[in-house]
């Protein structure tokens, strides 16, 4: 009999979905050659490939699994990939023009398979900044790349033909669904505006001094200047900018348009150098009227409630509610308030506001729930930004329940028990091989009277079902 997993019920699994939201999916694009990822935090598999671009070429296609990448080798990209953020697996994913991205497929029946794929787009005319490289920028490179460089930089440090540049990078794209914001990638959103996160590297043939930015949108001007005491030539700056309205967005894919533009004016200072001025185009890419991608939402899913996952009525009650990973929230998050609501989302009452420190990765706070009659409690984080708007967490339930409601649950659950018992005798003698066909024994499944729900995957690795009353059980035909 395959192996079989026992799900707890939503009744009793609220300790788990907490946990897992400290462990969210995030999706990131690859944008040079065309394909999209996912990483659960358990592996990362292929969700988007563009037709015609070097990923579809190679052969990747969407729900494929990556094991590893064989090149180009970083230092920061080694162990597990599902260990790795946002940032770090969208350029260990990016090959170079000297390295391909090598990939080995780690699921059957790619197991062993090796995809290859290759950029073409053209070669930038200068791929290495001249001068010294900070140490954290010199680890983002290959170890190729890294012997490139070294090699090259003596010789490039007294190039008399140094000019200063600017260039720009990004990478985003927002889907829109029916008039609504479903969520985007390279970057996130307030309440009234949309931010692609932007990627801007600076050259001088000596000290960079700043850059000043102006152009459409309320984030312009700014100015970007390197750290107190920081001299290197070369500099990234990684930020982001309101450029577009939330109105601007669901606007465009009404009227049919695949992408919004916007051109930001750059003057880049270094010393004892002309300035340089150039015009930096940004584009968002628009998917409407389609599903997002796996793993793109755009619901925050930022906050978890820690300690007993319900009360009895009367005693005392406190939880603990953490907001996490608000350091990966784009844009900047001004203050967080608890607050709670009905289970129509209507604010009930605020509970505390903290103030959220540039660089913060979590906060947490104690609340404390009154108990003095049965309900649910439902607690959410409302995240204020720098522009004034808001937006909030979904809701996380904590029950406050009778002594008689404990002891009716027992005794559903026993009942429940008994009948998941019986039923999977009679689905064991009826069933030898519930796996050769997954579709029929799904079929068979829900015409019976015990069952609550049952369903199946398409490819036939996996099946549930759960007995009313009863916890869910799944079926994984091809255990390890």
């Amino acid at each position: 009999m395959p192996a079989v997993c026992l799900l707890l019920s939503a009744a009793t699994s609220l300790f788990t979905t907490t946990w897992l939201l400290a462990a969210a999916p995030f999706t990131v694009a690859v944008e040079p050659v065309g394909f999209s990822v996912r990483s659960d935090r358990a592996g990362v598999s292929i969700t988007r490939v563009v037709p015609g671009r070097p990923a579809a070429q190679a052969g990747l296609e969407p729900g494929m699994r990556i094991q590893r990448i064989v090149s180009p080798v970083r230092t920061f990209a080694q162990g597990s990939l599902a260990k790795l953020g946002r940032v770090d697996l969208r350029d260990a994913l990016m090959p170079t023009w000297d390295e391909p991205l090598i990939l080995e497929m780690g699921e059957t029946p790619q197991q062993g398979h090796y995809v290859t794929v290759q950029r073409d787009d053209p070669r930038p005319a200068q791929e290495f900044p001249p001068g010294p490289l900070p140490l954290k920028k010199l680890e983002r490179l290959t170890l190729t790349q890294q012997a490139m460089y070294g090699a090259r930089l003596p010789l490039r440090s007294r190039d008399p033909g140094d000019e200063p540049s600017l260039t720009l990078h990004h990478e985003a794209r927002a889907w829109v669904k029916k008039g609504q914001f479903q969520g985007m990638t390279g970057g996130g959103r307030t309440g009234l505006w949309v931010h692609p996160q932007l990627q801007l590297d600076s050259n001088c043939p000596g000290r960079i001094d700043q850059v000043e930015l102006s152009g459409p949108g309320p984030g312009l001007p700014r100015t970007l200047k390197p750290e107190p005491g920081e001299t290197n030539p070369w500099k990234q700056f990684d930020f982001d900018l309101p450029l577009w309205s939330l109105r601007d967005v669901t606007k465009a894919c009404a009227q049919g348009r695949k992408e919004l533009t916007a051109t930001l004016r750059a003057r880049l200072s270094c010393q004892d150098e002309p300035v340089l001025q150039k015009s930096l185009p940004v584009k968002l890419a628009l998917t409407c009227n389609q599903t997002p991608e796996e793993g793109v939402s755009d619901e925050l899913d930022l906050m978890a409630v820690r300690g007993e996952e319900e009360f009895l009525v009367g005693t005392k009650a406190v939880v603990t509610v953490e907001v996490m990973r608000l350091d990966t929230e784009v844009p900047q998050v001004e203050s967080v308030t608890v607050v709670e609501v009905d289970e129509r989302g209507q604010e009930l009452r605020r509970i505390i506001t903290l103030p959220v420190p540039v660089g913060t990765e979590e906060l947490k706070t104690e609340v404390t729930l009154d108990t003095s009659a049965p309900r649910t409690v439902r607690l959410a984080a409302e995240l204020k930004f720098p522009d004034g708007s808001t937006r909030r967490t979904p809701a996380q339930q904590v029950p406050i329940i009778t002594p008689e409601f404990v002891a009716a649950r027992q005794k559903e659950e026993e009942a429940g028990g008994e009948r998941l018992h019986a039923f999977t005798s009679r689905f064991d003698k009826e069933w030898k091989s519930p796996c050769a066909n997954v579709p029929a024994t799904v079929a068979w499944l829900q015409k019976q009277p015990e069952i609550e729900s049952a369903s199946g995957d398409k490819g036939g690795h996996h099946f549930s079902y759960k007995v009313k009353g009863s916890i869910l059980i799944l079926f994984d035909c091809h255990p390890q």
